[in-house]
């Protein structure tokens, strides 16, 4: 298997993985926040699109604002990450024009903290099994 140094592929997509939902955690938090907001149309982040994009680990990734007035995240290596406005919803009895779907919004935050909490996971157990074989094996 090929390797970075002592790191995997694996550990540098799972690192990716968890710097993608963490941005993506972002973007949903603001969806919810903007709920309320007149005209607001909620924007999100294709996790699985990023992933296949920035497949090479050196390629950095970024956060693009879609507004001038919108307040700047401070990405870590996030150059390049392309937000949409997300699908508005089918039927709508709000009449101010803003798109946020909250149950949608909150199905998906849920969804991407269980797909963190296991990108998480797995990238433990991969150090510890490093941990495990610089100590020589199971003791």
């Amino acid at each position: 298997m090929p390797t970075n140094g002592i790191f995997s592929k694996t550990i540098s997509a799972l690192e990716r993985s968890l710097d993608l939902r963490s941005l993506n955690q972002r973007v949903l938090a603001s969806n919810i926040a903007n709920m309320d907001t007149p005209n607001y149309k909620a924007v999100e982040l294709g996790v699985a699109e990023e992933m296949k994009r920035t497949k090479e680990p050196k390629r950095a990734i970024a956060l693009v604002r879609t507004h001038a007035y919108h307040i700047p995240l401070k990405p870590r290596d996030h150059h390049g990450v392309k937000l949409k406005t997300a699908k508005a919803p089918d039927f709508s009895l709000r009449g101010d024009g803003n798109t946020v779907d909250i149950d949608r919004t909150m199905g998906k935050l849920a969804k991407n903290t269980l797909l963190y909490n296991a990108a998480a996971q797995l990238i433990s157990d991969k150090f510890k099994g490093l941990k495990n074989a610089m100590k020589g094996g199971s003791q």
